[in-house]
């Protein structure tokens, strides 16, 4: 599912499933190219042997073909763009820049120095992001929410899939004798047992079906026809296996892949024949699975990528009259049961970590609400988004351009990379004699540098001197010199240039005032962070802290925003906020008196999903409840004042950002459900939030006795910014951002930490009129880049503001 990047993008604007590249029939395999047989995005494989072509050795010693490259690499390179004929005009030097372009000169060194991210097309779920997303602690459930928002998780039954097996691409369709081997005249009909031979196959003699025979080896390498009695002549031809449950198919190489199900020699107009395997949809998933992503990642992930992988594959079912999908990531990469080894053993081509991940999510599949009824959701997914996705059409609003916080991984080599794009390479590929100059001209707005290139100018001069220029694509450029054709090649069309030889010095951070006419307005423009088709958004009471602060760290597991209401009515800006984020579900958290049901009611209008309440009898009640939707063995609780808010404000975003429960408490009791929930979610320690006048030793004693280490600690200090110093110092130094507020109120705090807990950054407290020594210790501590101030002048005057740019780094 991750093909070519034209090919890929096309795919991803249309309704209904491709069913891929045409099964090729007549173009033998080359010799001696074995295909990859390594997990598709796992890039420790080798590289095929370099030789020395003039490029410091680093070119692939011949083109690896298509298919192999695009199983061992989980990306073809091959050109889908046809280019454009080059212009020619009468000049002799290079005009004008465009208005509004970045303009590239052709470095000296004869190429430019580039940096991107992602690796495919960048379209929904990130496999890399899965496993980072699993190792955040996000579950399968949540890990499809963030990649594919709005959309539905429901459970089907799954019947059998049709795989054009593509790599049998020589016409005929050759399989070993097996024991109990039977033939059948298609999938469904009569079987009839074959007698003891070497080997069977189909091969055609014309256009016609009726021209198929089936043909048996005997050991002595002979051929000869066969035709049971009773079975009618002609394609198509079903080899199937009642004891083993599996076929070994001859390869064009020779080689013998085994595969589970049913082999079928398919005529399908022309005399060469496409090879067809049949089995069921789960036992199809597990060869999926394995072969698309490593089985060392997260569980979690892996489970994603079932879930993703089964509804791709449904929505392909009855593509065309004779299968459904292929076997390459045209389709999805499928390398069947394995490979037969000349001692008869099976390398396998299964992994247990991935087959259990497939039958964990047994007929699990994502649906959305289309405009025209409810329908299979089309999972795109790729190796790698670099940090940032990128939106399909209105048709799929579900495939949205959102941050990806969880892409960038230890183990994802793609999510940043450095290549270079050589003066030959554009020469090559423009067919332009002397490449001067580059200009981009347009980029699509979604992440880095201005996001991905949309459009591009490439300048030069023919042998002749004149000035030459062909206007083409990201893609385009991307193709001139793509990796892993080439060791420093690009990967995607996402990227910019660096100055020339050498890495381009960081932009200068800056302050950011986000703030509204009140805290609606705030936390409003706050959402603008998300863009349109979140999952969820949260519905929370405006005038009272403990639903926000509870929900602010909920958020964080669904990568949410956080919404302000009314108890009675639903502010304007709030229903503004609502109207452009497209949330797939909304949940509020609290009561009735906190959120009416007149508001739940208007609600209603705002997603096309669900409107769910997590309320209780009071404050604890709800925290728990909402703490109820984590599993149990938590590795630690937050234990927050649910009487005060200063010392619980920096505490959502750390919550949030490590998916941990926080339930409240009163200063000098537990409420019956937090001693539920205590005991349900078995945690491995307790955090305090704030000191003794919070939550004293005696309630903070008798929470650990539900933790399995039986211990507390406490992150407090002697103010509220005090413990707002201790909170952010639990957090990395040289983070991205941080968020400066006030402490004197809860509003802006509690909604900027669901943005908090989304970037992995802290809350820092500060008074209004001025920085407070603990605040400028913990800025010094994170040393952020950017940083976001919340909140108006009467919360952070500008005097303040303009102190906290002194701690930019």
């Amino acid at each position: 599912m991750r093909s070519t990047l034209a090919a890929s993008l096309a795919l991803a604007l249309g309704v209904t499933l491709l069913p891929g590249a045409a099964l090729a029939t007549t173009t033998p395999e080359p010799p001696g190219v074995e295909e990859g047989t390594q997990e598709t995005v796992d890039e420790t494989v080798e590289a095929p042997p370099t030789v020395d072509d003039g490029q410091q050795g680093e070119q692939l010693s011949e083109p690896v073909p298509e298919e192999h490259l695009d199983q061992k690499y989980g990306l073809t390179t091959s050109d889908p763009e046809i280019v454009a004929p080059t212009t020619v005009t009468a000049l002799t030097s290079l005009p004008t820049p465009l208005p509004g372009a970045e303009v590239y000169p052709m470095p000296d060194s004869g190429k430019y120095s580039v940096t991107g991210g992602g690796w495919g097309h960048r379209h929904g779920m990130s496999q890399h992001g899965a496993n980072g997303a699993g190792q955040q602690g996000l579950n399968h459930q949540e890990i499809l929410d963030f990649y594919y928002p709005g959309t539905q998780l429901e459970t089907r039954d799954t019947g059998q899939i049709r795989v054009g097996i593509t790599i049998d691409n020589d016409g005929v369709t050759r399989v070993d004798h097996r024991p109990g081997l039977v033939v059948s005249n298609g999938p469904d009909a009569t079987a009839y047992p074959l007698p003891e031979r070497d080997q069977w196959r189909v091969q055609a003699s014309s256009n016609n079906p009726s021209s198929c025979v089936l043909q048996a080896r005997d050991t002595q390498g002979n051929w000869t026809a066969y035709q049971p009695k009773g079975m009618p002549t002609g394609c198509p031809v079903t080899f199937t296996s009642p004891s083993e449950k599996m076929i070994d198919l001859y390869l064009p190489g020779g080689t013998r892949r085994v595969y589970r199900g049913q082999i079928t020699a398919t005529h399908h107009g022309e005399r060469g024949l496409a090879t067809v395997n049949r089995l069921p949809m789960q036992h199809y998933l597990w060869s999926v699975v394995s072969s698309e992503v490593p089985s060392n990642f997260h569980q979690q992930a892996l489970r994603a990528q079932a879930v993703a992988a089964r509804t791709y594959a449904e929505r392909g079912v009855n593509g065309t009259g004779y299968y459904d999908t292929c076997d390459t990531t045209y389709c999805q990469a499928y390398k069947g049961r394995g490979k037969r080894a000349s001692d008869g053993s099976i390398e396998t081509l299964e992994f247990t970590a991935n087959k259990n991940a497939v039958n964990a999510t047994d007929g699990q599949v994502l649906t959305f609400a289309f405009s025209w009824g409810k329908g299979l959701a089309t999972t795109m997914y790729s190796a790698a988004t670099g940090g940032y996705t990128i939106p399909a059409n209105a048709d799929h609003p579900y495939l949205v351009a959102q941050e990806d916080p969880y892409d960038d991984t230890d183990i994802n080599p793609r999510h940043r990379w450095t290549a270079e794009l050589t003066a030959e390479a554009l020469e090559t590929r423009y067919q332009i004699a002397d490449v001067a100059r580059v200009q981009v001209t347009q980029r699509d707005g979604y992440g880095e540098w201005g996001g991905r290139i949309v459009s591009a100018r490439v300048e030069g001069f023919l042998a002749d001197g004149r000035y030459a220029y062909n206007d083409t694509t990201g893609i385009g450029l991307y193709l001139a010199r793509p990796w892993p054709y080439w060791k420093t090649g690009l990967s995607t069309d996402y990227f910019t240039f660096n100055d020339p030889g050498q890495t381009p010095p960081p932009e200068p951070g800056e302050v950011t005032r986000i703030s509204g006419s009140d805290r609606y307005e705030t936390a409003a423009n706050v959402a603008k962070q998300w863009a349109p088709g979140v999952s969820v958004a949260y519905i929370v009471n405006g005038q009272d802290f403990p639903d926000a602060l509870t929900a602010a760290a909920r958020a964080g597991i669904y990568d949410a925003p956080v919404l302000l209401s009314q108890p009675g009515n639903l502010p304007q800006a709030t229903r503004d906020a609502l109207t452009r984020l497209k949330p797939g579900r909304l949940v509020i958290v609290g009561g009735k008196q906190a959120v009416s049901t007149g508001v739940e009611q208007q609600l209603k209008k705002h997603t096309t999903g669900l409107v769910e309440r997590v309320g209780g009898v009071n404050r604890y009640a709800t925290a728990a409840n909402l703490a109820s939707y984590y599993g149990s063995g938590q590795s630690r609780v937050f234990l927050a004042s649910g009487q005060g808010f200063p010392d619980a404000l920096a505490a959502a975003a750390l919550a949030g950002k490590q998916h941990t429960p926080l339930l409240l408490a009163g200063r000098n009791t537990l409420d019956e459900a937090t001693i539920a929930q205590l005991d349900r979610l078995n945690p491995g320690e307790i955090v305090v939030l704030g000191g003794d006048l919070a939550v004293t030793n005696a309630v903070a004693q008798q929470a650990a006795k539900y933790a399995t280490s039986g211990t507390y600690r406490r992150l407090a200090g002697t103010s509220r910014y005090d413990t707002s110093l201790t909170v952010a110092q639990e957090f990395d130094t040289s983070l991205g951002s941080a968020l400066v507020t006030s402490g004197e109120q809860f509003p802006d705090a509690l909604v900027g930490a669901a943005l908090a807990g989304r970037r992995g950054v802290p809350v820092v407290l500060t008074k209004p009129g001025s920085l407070v020594g603990p605040a400028q210790k913990a800025l010094t501590h994170v040393s952020p880049k950017d940083i976001d101030v919340l909140g108006g002048t009467s919360a952070v005057s500008d005097a303040t503001l303009q102190e906290v740019e002194n701690y930019l780094r």
